[in-house]
């Protein structure tokens, strides 16, 4: 549980990605690429596939070590890849119970998106942007023991 700081700055970026179909073609959608100093660990990806916005969010980290060698296990996993082309990507894998989306992103982009990410809170430095006593008092607020 995270509860956002006032004013904490805050990087966006829109992408143009592509999610791949059950049937393996690529069909482009623009994604946002949002990150909040106030939760320093977490990234946020949204985009409207036409039938339903959809956003998820897991570690910064994950991307960051995804640029260069898979990583994640679970609900998400990030490969660095190649197009056709050469052009380097990195595809990242959402997992939901009624399936999965291999959604690719052009590794440029994504990379530019996290070097903004750490300049704002710098890597090992996030615990340093979490308030643990607002955390610990909204816990205990709303536990029932």
């Amino acid at each position: 549980m995270q509860i956002p700081r006032q004013g904490a700055p805050s990087v966006t970026q829109q992408v143009l990605a592509e999610v791949a179909t059950v049937e393996g073609v690529l069909v482009p959608v623009r994604a946002e690429l949002a990150y909040d100093a106030a939760d320093p660990y977490a990234v946020t990806m949204a985009f409207d596939t036409g039938v339903a916005a959809v956003s998820w969010t897991f570690a910064r980290d994950l991307l960051v070590q995804g640029l260069s060698a898979p990583a994640g296990d679970g609900d998400v996993r990030v490969v660095p890849t190649v197009d056709e082309d050469g052009a380097a990507r990195v595809t990242v894998e959402l997992r939901a119970p009624g399936g999965r989306a291999p959604v690719e992103l052009p590794a440029e982009d994504l990379r530019r998106f996290l070097d903004r990410t750490l300049s704002v809170v710098p890597a090992d430095e996030e615990c340093a942007h979490v308030d643990l006593d607002t955390v610990i008092a909204g816990i205990l607020s709303s536990s029932r023991i």
